[in-house]
Protein backbone atom coordinates (compact mmCIF):
# COMPACT_ATOMS: atom_id res chain seq x y z
CA UNK A 1 0.00 0.00 0.00
CA UNK A 2 0.95 3.52 -0.28
CA UNK A 3 2.90 5.30 -2.94
CA UNK A 4 0.44 5.44 -5.65
CA UNK A 5 1.00 9.50 -5.87
CA UNK A 6 3.39 9.30 -9.06
CA UNK A 7 0.70 6.91 -10.80
CA UNK A 8 -2.06 9.18 -10.04
CA UNK A 9 0.50 12.01 -11.48
CA UNK A 10 0.73 10.38 -14.80
CA UNK A 11 -2.55 9.65 -14.94
CA UNK A 12 -3.73 12.70 -14.23
CA UNK A 13 -1.41 14.45 -16.47
CA UNK A 14 -2.43 12.30 -19.51
CA UNK A 15 -6.02 13.11 -18.59
CA UNK A 16 -5.49 17.01 -18.03
CA UNK A 17 -3.59 17.07 -21.78
CA UNK A 18 -6.25 15.32 -23.48
CA UNK A 19 -9.21 17.28 -22.17
CA UNK A 20 -7.10 20.60 -22.95
CA UNK A 21 -6.63 18.82 -26.89
CA UNK A 22 -10.31 18.58 -26.89
CA UNK A 23 -11.70 21.94 -25.38
CA UNK A 24 -9.69 23.51 -28.24
CA UNK A 25 -8.20 26.30 -26.17
CA UNK A 26 -11.15 26.46 -23.47
CA UNK A 27 -9.12 25.69 -20.60
CA UNK A 28 -11.76 26.36 -18.62
CA UNK A 29 -14.06 23.52 -20.03
CA UNK A 30 -10.96 21.33 -20.06
CA UNK A 31 -10.38 22.35 -16.05
CA UNK A 32 -13.95 21.16 -15.65
CA UNK A 33 -13.78 17.88 -17.35
CA UNK A 34 -10.48 16.66 -16.11
CA UNK A 35 -11.79 17.03 -12.54
CA UNK A 36 -14.69 15.03 -13.31
CA UNK A 37 -13.20 12.13 -15.29
CA UNK A 38 -10.16 12.24 -12.78
CA UNK A 39 -11.74 12.97 -9.01
CA UNK A 40 -13.12 9.68 -8.25
CA UNK A 41 -9.74 7.93 -9.49
CA UNK A 42 -7.80 10.12 -7.25
CA UNK A 43 -9.52 9.59 -4.26
CA UNK A 44 -10.00 5.59 -4.29
CA UNK A 45 -6.21 6.04 -4.77
CA UNK A 46 -5.80 8.09 -1.73
CA UNK A 47 -7.62 6.22 0.64
CA UNK A 48 -5.52 3.01 -0.10
CA UNK A 49 -2.87 4.55 -0.02
CA UNK A 50 -3.99 6.40 3.49
CA UNK A 51 -1.43 7.87 5.38
CA UNK A 52 1.64 5.49 4.53
CA UNK A 53 4.95 8.25 4.24
CA UNK A 54 5.04 8.15 8.59
CA UNK A 55 5.17 4.33 7.80
CA UNK A 56 7.79 4.13 4.80
CA UNK A 57 9.95 6.84 6.38
CA UNK A 58 9.37 6.21 10.61
CA UNK A 59 10.57 9.37 12.28
CA UNK A 60 12.40 6.78 15.37
CA UNK A 61 14.41 3.51 15.52
CA UNK A 62 11.84 1.97 17.22
CA UNK A 63 9.24 2.48 14.41
CA UNK A 64 12.01 1.51 12.03
CA UNK A 65 12.02 -1.91 13.48
CA UNK A 66 8.22 -1.95 13.65
CA UNK A 67 7.88 -0.93 9.98
CA UNK A 68 10.16 -3.98 9.27
CA UNK A 69 8.59 -6.48 11.72
CA UNK A 70 5.43 -5.77 9.33
CA UNK A 71 6.80 -6.15 6.29
CA UNK A 72 7.70 -9.34 7.10
CA UNK A 73 4.57 -10.17 8.18
CA UNK A 74 2.84 -8.30 5.14
CA UNK A 75 4.91 -10.64 2.48
CA UNK A 76 3.57 -13.65 3.84
CA UNK A 77 1.77 -14.96 0.84
CA UNK A 78 -2.12 -14.76 1.69
CA UNK A 79 -1.32 -11.28 2.67
CA UNK A 80 0.91 -9.81 -0.37
CA UNK A 81 -2.01 -11.30 -2.82
CA UNK A 82 -4.49 -9.21 -0.49
CA UNK A 83 -3.08 -6.07 -0.63
CA UNK A 84 -1.53 -6.78 -4.01
CA UNK A 85 -5.51 -7.22 -5.27
CA UNK A 86 -6.16 -3.74 -3.37
CA UNK A 87 -4.02 -1.69 -4.74
CA UNK A 88 -4.13 -2.74 -8.23
CA UNK A 89 -7.83 -2.55 -8.13
CA UNK A 90 -7.40 1.42 -7.00
CA UNK A 91 -4.86 1.71 -9.80
CA UNK A 92 -6.47 0.68 -12.47
CA UNK A 93 -10.37 2.36 -11.78
CA UNK A 94 -10.21 4.15 -14.51
CA UNK A 95 -11.39 4.43 -17.72
CA UNK A 96 -8.85 6.14 -20.22
CA UNK A 97 -10.23 8.08 -23.24
CA UNK A 98 -8.14 8.29 -26.31
CA UNK A 99 -7.03 11.58 -27.08
CA UNK A 100 -6.26 13.56 -30.29
CA UNK A 101 -2.24 14.24 -29.86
Amino acid sequence: MGGMGTGVAIVGAYVLAGELALADGDFRTAFAEYETRIRDFAKGCQKISGNAGPFFAPATERRIRSRDRMYRILASRPLARFFKRLTEKAATDIKLREYPF
